[in-house]
């Protein structure tokens, strides 16, 4: 027999896969922001990596936030999933793009802090 807690402790994939389809919609109009900026001013182009970083923090952030405001609890993992997701993505999409495979500690940061950054945006989610 199921309790109502077991249905309330499960990982809601759909929430997960839209905040991961929010985060990449959200990064490609930042980067087109971004570009419009980069044409119209002078704006030094060795920003762009810092701003590249900026701009994913900010979409894994605000998803992760976005997805678990309905949520009651386990905002903390869906958050985090999210995170690793959108990085994860990120990190395969550069492998096909660049035709380079990342360095191995440089890709277990990049997918961690992307998970710490969707935890924390996760448990903000959630309560507010």
């Amino acid at each position: 027999m199921k309790t109502s807690l077991d249905k309330r402790r499960k990982i809601n994939h759909l929430q997960i896969f839209k905040g991961v389809l929010f985060a990449y919609v959200l990064t490609l109009l930042l980067f087109l922001i971004l570009g419009g900026v980069l044409f119209f001013t002078s704006l030094s182009e060795g920003v762009i990596p810092s701003l590249i970083v900026i701009i994913s923090a900010v979409s894994i952030i605000l998803s992760g936030i976005r997805a678990t405001r309905g949520l009651e609890n386990m905002g903390w993992l869906h958050g985090g999933v999210i995170g690793f997701l959108y990085m994860g993505i990120l990190l395969l999409i550069r492998i096909f793009v660049i035709s380079s495979v990342p360095q191995g500690l440089e890709t277990a940061i990049d997918l961690f802090v992307g998970f710490a950054l969707g935890v924390v945006s996760g448990v903000l989610g959630v309560n507010l």
